[in-house]
């Protein structure tokens, strides 16, 4: 993979802590791991029958719950070529700590103006920390505030871009600004520029660092805080995609036999039945339009070997009501509309094409892949006109005329490989020429549970991913309401359930708050620790008249969740109407205190400060 480093860092939460909508990432090769020969990869594509061996290949000694990770040194001890090729991959650079090198690039600082935000945002190194500062000026051009942070970590391999985290106590925030290799220099981090996110204040979420980092430590039950130190291992390792190493470690140095025609201690996707192979690739680089984590489940319980869907239902709206969109992390779907997949009968998946353990570059990298086309086509068979092949850069480069790059919508300064394999660039995909008079309004299912039949997880996972898709994909509304109102029923002691029902009832039926309500509190008294949920509550209990109990709840917000700051503001707003004058000026003050600039809060400062005294 080539670049790691913004995947999920632009995950949008419009139902924050507790519905997740994934929705871009840049990498251009999807993951995977083990290395597939040509004979292998086009035996697969040709719809060959899987191996006898292949089909034991479900029952990996690691794959089960407690088998600990050792880390990738353990591994390079006695992999050292695959561990050296590996760490030059985006992958085996998915993080690190900004070094020298980073430092010395920065001896002249960098400046970036934005226009349209009224903002500065400062790039310096000092006293050997990298900074990172946004600031404001009024008219006069007096400074109004300015927040710097030193960066804790830088996110990718550098082949398309840097993003960088800085650390608030226990918590992990996206740097408002980024480095873009395409432009050598510094922008505006994805989703800035168009208001989506703003300053410092963009929280980490779990799915960003379990697929960045080699081994997050979450503090259980907390949103965005982490343990110290806050990762076990730092990049994306061997086990990775192979799975936990203990057993495979004991036994080889123990010269253990092996326990059949492979060795099972330790997983090896290539042997693997299509669907669990790339299931180890869709763990980070299937970001779907919903994914939903199994009850009790999160993204660390999943082990190469076993059904991703036994802990993330991932969930994709039909083509025919998306389009087709170019952004990070669609390629896994791209892929499956394409003619080779579907004449693989599912054989074809990542790993025919992509070798984890090696990034091919440049004129390498045509060559590499086209190799790999060739395992299945000839260069007889190409309809390309021979002066249009020979044109190519280099000649006879498959990728640039059947797989081309394609600007992203959502990251600037950046393209994506097209993945649908098109014969041609205009050709229109298998999955859009569906004669249907109407788009569907079923979601596509991109992860089962091995189960069978419908089941409450079933209904559960269907009914939050509808919630989910709903807030961009309005077609879903009424159906994801009506799957929603079933799950509530159904499935009655689920605080995730409630949680959603209520929050989509308040925006889909405003005229039924008490049933919202009712649907909050109780997901609150299932045990939901949603700072979001609190504050929703907290609005609609104050709508009704219950001060007391939706200053309770803004409160209880603000402290599952310090860093979020709309409680604060709206718990101003109570003590100012109530004309406590010195409550409300306590609670912005705490405001400006975790997000200097934040404007509402300064605006809403000068107003309580502007009342007469005998309001104090």
């Amino acid at each position: 993979m080539k670049f790691l480093g913004w995947h999920h860092w632009i995950v949008l939460s419009r139902w924050r802590g507790i519905l997740l909508h994934g929705t871009w990432a840049i990498a251009l090769v999807l993951i995977s791991l083990a290395w597939v020969d040509f004979h292998t990869a086009g035996a697969q594509q040709a719809g060959q029958a899987v191996s006898a061996q292949e089909k034991q290949a479900d029952h990996y000694l690691n794959a089960q719950p407690g088998v600990e990770y050792v880390g990738e040194e353990v591994c390079r001890s006695c992999h050292p070529s695959e561990y050296a090729s590996f760490k030059q991959t985006g992958m085996g650079r998915s993080v690190a700590i900004p070094s020298a090198s980073d430092l010395r690039d920065l001896a002249q600082p960098v400046a970036i103006f934005s226009k349209k935000l009224n903002r500065t945002y400062s790039v310096y190194a000092r006293d050997g920390k990298m900074l990172h500062e946004e600031s404001e000026r009024d008219a006069k051009g007096r400074v109004v505030f300015s927040e710097t942070h030193e960066i804790a970590y830088a996110v990718g391999a550098g082949d398309f871009g840097k993003s960088y985290l800085v650390a608030k106590g226990d918590a992990f925030f996206v740097s408002p600004v980024s480095y873009y290799a395409r432009i050598h220099g510094w922008d505006l981090s994805p989703g800035y520029a168009d208001g989506l996110f703003r300053g410092f204040t963009r929280p980490v979420v779990e799915l960003c660092v379990d697929c960045h980092t080699g081994m997050p430590l979450p503090i259980p039950g907390a949103h965005n805080r982490f343990q110290q130190p806050p990762f076990r291992f730092l990049t994306v390792g061997c086990e990775r995609c192979h799975g936990p190493g203990a057993v495979h470690v004991e036994q080889r140095r123990e010269e253990t036999p092996l326990d059949g025609p492979i060795d099972f201690s330790i997983v090896n996707p290539r042997k693997l039945r299509p669907e669990i192979r790339d299931d180890v690739c869709a763990q980070c680089h299937f970001a779907g339009d919903a994914r939903v984590l199994q009850t009790g489940k999160n993204y660390l319980d999943f082990r190469p070997g076993t059904p991703l869907g036994e802990v993330v239902a991932i969930f994709s709206v039909p083509p025919a009501i998306k389009g087709i969109r170019f952004v990070a992390l669609d390629q896994f779907e791209q892929l499956k509309m394409s003619r080779c997949w579907a004449a693989s009968n599912g054989k074809m998946g990542c790993i025919t094409c992509h070798n984890p353990h090696f990034q091919p570059h440049g004129e390498q990298a045509a060559d590499f892949f086209r190799k790999r086309c060739l395992t299945c086509h000839s260069a007889e068979s190409c309809r390309g006109p021979l002066a249009q092949r020979q044109a190519t850069s280099p000649p006879d480069n498959c990728i640039q005329c059947h797989m081309q790059k394609r600007p992203a919508e959502n990251i600037g300064h950046s393209s994506l490989t097209d993945h649908r394999i098109l014969r041609t660039p205009s050709e229109i995909p298998l999955a859009l020429q569906s004669g249907a008079t109407a788009p569907p309004t079923d979601l596509i299912y991109g992860t089962r549970a091995p189960d069978s039949g419908e089941t409450p997880a079933k209904l559960r996972s269907l009914a939050l991913a509808y919630a989910q898709v709903a807030g961009h994909y309005p077609e879903f509304s009424e159906k994801g309401l009506a799957t929603l109102e079933q799950a509530a029923t159904r499935i009655p002691n689920d605080a995730g359930i409630q949680a959603a029902y209520g929050l989509f009832l308040r925006v889909a039926r405003p005229r039924e708050e008490q049933r919202a309500a009712l649907a909050l509190q109780k997901a609150i008294d299932l045990g939901s620790k949603s700072a979001e949920m609190r504050m929703q509550l907290a609005r609609l209990q104050l709508r009704k008249g219950e001060v007391t109990a939706a200053i309770e709840l803004f409160k209880e917000s603000i402290q599952a969740e310090p860093f979020y700051t709309p409680p604060y503001l709206d718990l101003a707003q109570i003590y100012s109407a109530l004309k406590d004058r010195k409550s409300a000026l306590e609670v912005l003050e705490s405001v400006l205190k975790v997000d200097p600039g934040n404007d509402a809060a300064r605006q809403e400062l000068l107003k309580v400060g502007a009342m007469p005294e005998e309001n104090k």
